[in-house]
């Protein structure tokens, strides 16, 4: 039952948390932003700006969001955009969003406002896809993004808009609440009350918190140290799958994508890759 990673979960407290961790358990968390024509206005710090979707620059959404630990690699990458945006392409231009750096011309950012084909809680608009390059992260970039995208909202004429999110970005829905953003799916309590684990934020005060192992998924914090073994290095992109008969990880690291087979032997996570599809950038 990998029960030597109880040590690990128990070092974790007190570390300085990633903007994505996979190491702590997966939760949908749901909210809702209830007038676009209130919030708080942040600038971008000086050398960067904003430009919208032009015809081409899915691959810089890839990147950003490969860069970000999102996803593994540009196929994958390309499946989700045409899935994801195809219904709304036209719009794009208006809908979809991005941190521009002025020294590179490097879009480092990225944000979504979509159109949705059926409402949600009583919305026609959600935000989507928001991520910073790793790279860029703590450059001050992330409020001026939420508070810029619900701007952009109140544009397009939507007063009202749903945010899907999760407990692994927990530092980004903290944010969210920072902004007013209101719990949605509240029912999903597990989630909610790790995230008030986490941040202690004044809107989940009636939430109890949790333990470590509530909070951690044991299997995940072992297979990261077997990439690190492999790697030889932290900075490294990884998503586990273990539904539906699946046992995968897939990772991103120093421009590559792999993918690996998982087998749990006893007390120990094996690592098993698969190399024919290993895929170069």
């Amino acid at each position: 039952m990998l029960l030597r990673v109880e040590q690990d979960i128990n070092d974790k407290v007190g570390e300085k948390m990633r903007t994505l961790d996979n190491t702590i358990k997966y939760y949908e968390l749901l909210m809702i932003y209830n007038d676009t024509s209130k919030y708080k206005h942040y600038n971008l710090p000086v050398g960067f700006h904003y430009e919208f979707y032009q015809n081409g620059d899915e691959y810089d959404w890839i990147d950003i969001h490969i860069e970000s630990g999102e996803f593994t690699s540009i196929d994958l990458g390309m499946k989700y955009f045409h899935d994801f945006y195809d219904s709304f392409y036209g719009e794009l231009n208006k809908r979809c969003l991005f941190i521009i750096d002025n020294k590179t011309g490097e879009k480092v950012g990225t944000a979504t406002i979509s159109l949705l084909k059926n409402k949600e809680f009583g919305c026609k608009a959600a935000v989507d896809w928001v991520a910073i390059k790793k790279s860029y992260q703590g450059k001050h970039l992330a409020r001026p993004l939420i508070s810029k995208f619900i701007s952009v909202a109140n544009e397009l004429g939507h007063d009202k808009l749903i945010l899907h999110t999760q407990t692994t970005t927990w530092l980004a829905a903290k944010l969210y609440l920072d902004f007013n953003f209101e719990p949605l799916n509240i029912n999903e309590i597990t989630g909610w009350r790790i995230l008030k684990t986490l941040t202690n934020h004044p809107k989940l005060e009636n939430l109890k918190v949790v333990s470590n192992d509530i909070i951690y998924d044991k299997r995940n914090i072992e297979i990261e140290k077997q990439l690190r073994e492999i790697y030889n290095t932290d900075d490294f992109n990884y998503s586990v799958w273990y539904k539906n008969g699946l046992h995968n990880v897939y990772t991103y690291c120093n421009g590559k994508t792999y993918e690996y087979e998982y087998f749990e032997d006893k007390n120990k996570i094996r690592l098993e890759e698969v190399i024919n599809k290993t895929y170069v950038r």
